[in-house]
């Protein structure tokens, strides 16, 4: 199954799909948005295109595990993503955006490409642990 994860900001929304087999996470762009309705057509449109038969939404909980006003809102957007008819995991993305930046940067990107790439970077860092612990809890696909 095609797995599409989201990095959902303010702004802009990151994408990142998995193979079929559920093994490899790519990243797949980034939409420009202005609200959260505008966020929810981006990304079930982008499930569409990709076939996606599950969306892994990034949930920014605070360093503690509690959540905040922004992990609230991802799992609100969740749910009207659910209501929408697609299947949906949220999935804790604590550092995923250091780590994509320190990535980028390690790649010798300038700021202003490094800013352009961060959130479809991010997502790709979502989905990628979320595929480690399935894979690892037997949950993926077998080769």
């Amino acid at each position: 199954m095609i797995i599409l994860g989201v990095d959902l900001g303010e702004r802009r929304v990151g994408f990142a799909v998995s193979d079929e087999k559920e093994l490899l996470a790519v990243t797949s762009g980034s939409a420009r948005v202005r609200s959260l309705d505008a966020a929810l057509l981006a990304v079930a449109g982008k499930a569409g295109t990709e076939r996606a038969g599950l969306v892994v939404v990034g949930h920014p909980v605070n360093m503690n595990g509690r959540p905040g006003p922004k992990a609230r809102e991802a799992a609100l957007f969740a749910e009207r993503l659910r209501d929408a008819g697609w299947a949906v995991e949220l999935w804790d993305e604590r550092l995923t955006t250091s780590a994509a930046e320190r990535k980028l940067q390690a790649a010798g990107l300038d700021r202003r490409r490094r800013k352009a790439l961060i959130d479809e970077n991010a997502a790709r860092e979502i989905l990628a642990s979320f595929l480690e612990r399935r894979a690892r809890d037997g949950g993926g696909r077998s080769v």
